[in-house]
């Protein structure tokens, strides 16, 4: 499932049907499968985020009436134009419960399950939805494909008729069939007014359901499924839509169907037109529209695209949002066109690394660890940024990714030794705390509320917020011009103020003065020596963390090799059974080929021993057996993989015949005195 939509054609304004008069079946349908609270991982692998630290943002707390409204939809957090969630206790600034933790709080919509006429259940909005509002979390079993491919099979044996899979990333499925939540029973439709989108919510992924558009009391939610049919037979579509497709799944729906989701066609620039259009060329050629299974894009119509460069922030957004996630090295390509290609416009470049930009870089320095050319235009694009404050560089740890660049591939050597050097010029700020802030409200400046124009960031200094462009090289204690959302700041001293404390000074004599001064120097001293002290202690702690992370994660790698080492093996020692045991069958077969061989002629040389020595038939057939065995032995022992011929040789014969002479005299001299003693 995708949330890319098709529009109407155009002129037709299809209307709303409302389905508040409907019976409320939500109890009902409760008890069709098992409700889940969260997600359910077929193994603690799977869902993971590609990049595995987490990433805070750059807002400060805001309480109002007992409620944080820091990062709400109006503020410019860079985790939630990025699609992640903040996480209490690892987003410091920003404080606890903020307004970007939906997911977590499960801030649903009021929402309903009724009867359809003809699509079984659907459901409802039991209050209006505003457009972009999040109404629910697609919930189920986390599996991997094998998984899914099996259960795709044993669903169809069961002769189930509705499936409720959604691809979470490459390779990983969501399966709500039997367990998942109220959003299984959103149906689709071929013009919806809800989509999907995937966030980061503490480390793992999720698939949420938006709103498209505002979403009035009593109408069914509807999303675009945009997949290949998951099951033997494909299904009719009843959502009564001006430009319905007719069917759901099957080579029409995959034809029709947008050949990008919705995320990715919105940050390439890719329009519903010009899909049709697509759409419409491969068909009057005679060519099958077919999209990748792995990942849900049609790679030949994205090997079509030329993107346009980004133009605007919202663009750039778009970009780096769907960058932090991409899987596919086509699509990572497209969408880096996009931001190689920016004319020089400081802004936008300013934009890139505001949203997690050396993050997202470092991430992709690894994705393409094996192609020269794209780690190139990957230090090129990073040397012509714009200078920030180095805490970003310092927290994504990309001036290592760049320094394993420079190891492995030595043309690389003399850019990223520039990169490096340049970023060793920038410098590093402690962060503004909730004190700093507190302070700074005091004086009547609400740091919380400052946008500022790009490039500007407020750092820390000397115990004091301060106001800094790194590119400009410029400090000032007063928002730059070009910043909005300020509250008004106290008064300057007027000169009528100045000149008193000029009398002030005029009337104490030179010596107290002077005291004066020094003693103030003295304070301000002090205050700077705790606030190196205050950072020196945060640094040490800082360093005792990652050496304890190091350490715990040094002990898991330990405990991983020991345990790969107590598998390898045990995998040995079980090949080694199974050798043992074929040799040993093997052996049998031979054993039972050459006593069969032996025991054909054996027992015929015996009968004159009857005959002349009084021999009884039993000892005759027990001597036969005795020396089968013994020759058999010893034709093992001189070559254990030998088969014995069909026929035996005279040689054989010959030699067969002197070992039973042999064996016989022995016999019947121990035979004799044995029942000589007797009588």
């Amino acid at each position: 499932m995708s949330s890319r939509s098709l529009s109407p054609p155009k002129g037709a304004i299809p209307p709303v049907k409302l389905f508040t008069d409907e019976e409320d079946k939500t109890q009902e349908a409760l008890k069709t499968f098992k409700c889940l609270d969260e997600c359910q991982y077929a193994n603690k692998r799977l869902g993971n985020a590609k990049h595995n630290e987490f990433m805070e943002c750059d807002c400060y707390e805001e309480f109002e009436d007992g409620t944080n409204r820091a990062c709400d939809e109006n503020s410019d957090c860079i985790n939630r134009l990025t699609l992640i969630e903040c996480v209490n206790g690892l987003c410091g600034s920003c404080g606890d419960d903020c307004q970007n933790q939906r997911f977590q709080k499960k801030e649903y919509a009021d929402i309903a399950v009724f009867q359809t006429k003809l699509k079984g259940y659907g459901v409802r909005a039991q209050a209006d939805i505003e457009s972009q509002q999040f109404i629910y979390e697609y919930m189920g079993e986390v599996i991997p494909e094998n998984a899914f491919r099996d259960r795709l099979i044993a669903y169809d044996e069961k002769g189930y008729k509705h499936f409720y899979f959604m691809m979470l990333q490459n390779g990983e499925f969501i399966d709500a069939t039997v367990k998942g939540s109220l959003a299984r029973f959103c149906n689709h439709s071929c013009n919806p007014n809800a989509y999907v989108n995937k966030w980061v919510v503490a480390g793992k992924l999720k698939m949420g359901i938006f709103a498209n558009r505002k979403i009035l009391k009593g109408e069914e939610i509807t999303f675009d499924y945009n997949v290949d049919r998951y099951g033997a037979t494909a299904q009719k579509c009843y959502c009564g839509e001006p430009n319905c497709i007719g069917f759901l799944g099957g080579k029409t729906q995959t034809d029709a169907a947008s050949l990008l989701p919705q995320n990715m066609a919105e940050a390439l620039a890719v329009s519903v037109s010009m899909e049709k259009q697509w759409i419409k060329m491969k068909k009057s050629e005679g060519q099958k529209v077919v999209k990748s299974e792995g990942n849900n894009i049609n790679v030949e119509f994205v090997e079509s695209l030329d993107p346009p460069p980004c133009e605007r922030p919202e663009d750039v957004t778009k970009v780096m949002s769907v960058l932090l996630q991409v899987e596919d090295n086509l699509l990572a390509k497209k969408l880096l066109q996009r931001l190689f290609n920016i004319e020089d416009d400081t802004s936008l470049h300013h934009q890139i690394i505001k949203l997690h930009g050396y993050t997202c870089f470092g991430k992709l320095l690894q994705f393409f660890r094996n192609d020269l050319e794209m780690e190139a235009k990957l230090i090129d694009f990073l040397l012509m940024l714009p200078k920030t404050t180095k805490n970003g560089i310092i927290t994504s740890h990309i001036d290592k990714e760049v320094d394993q660049v420079k190891q492995l591939h030595k043309a690389l050597a003399e850019p990223c030794d520039k990169l490096l050097a340049k970023w060793s010029d920038f410098e590093t700020y402690k962060r503004i705390t909730k004190k700093d802030i507190k302070e700074a409200s005091n004086r009547m400046v609400d740091l919380r509320r400052i946008r500022l124009p790009p490039g500007w960031e407020i750092v820390h200094e000397n115990g004091k917020p301060m106001y800094y462009n790194a590119q400009l090289k410029t400090k000032l204690h007063q928002p730059p011009s070009g910043s909005s959302k300020t509250f008004n700041t106290r008064r300057q001293p007027t000169n009528s103020n100045a000149n008193k404390s000029s009398m002030k000074r005029s009337r104490l004599d030179d010596g107290e003065y002077e005291r004066q001064k020094l003693r103030r120097l003295e304070k301000e001293k002090e205050a700077i020596e705790k606030v190196k002290e205050e950072e020196t202690r945060a640094l040490k702690l800082r360093l005792e963390m990652e050496n304890q992370k190091k350490s715990e994660l040094e002990k898991i790698i330990a405990e991983a090799n020991k345990l790969k080492d107590i598998e390898r093996e045990e995998q040995a020692q079980l090949q080694k059974e199974k050798e043992e045991k074929r040799l040993k069958k093997k052996n049998n077969h031979l054993e039972h080929k050459w006593n069969k061989f032996f025991a054909s002629f054996v027992p015929s040389l015996l009968r004159k021993y009857e005959q002349q020595d009084a021999l009884s038939h039993e000892h005759a057939k027990q001597c036969a057996r005795d020396i089968v065995k013994i020759l058999t032995s010893k034709e093992l022992k001189k070559d254990g993989a030998k088969a014995p011929p069909e026929e035996p040789s005279k040689d054989k014969r010959t030699k067969v015949k002197q070992f039973t002479a042999s064996y016989m005299s022995k016999f019947l001299l121990k035979y004799r005195k044995k029942h000589t003693s007797r009588s």
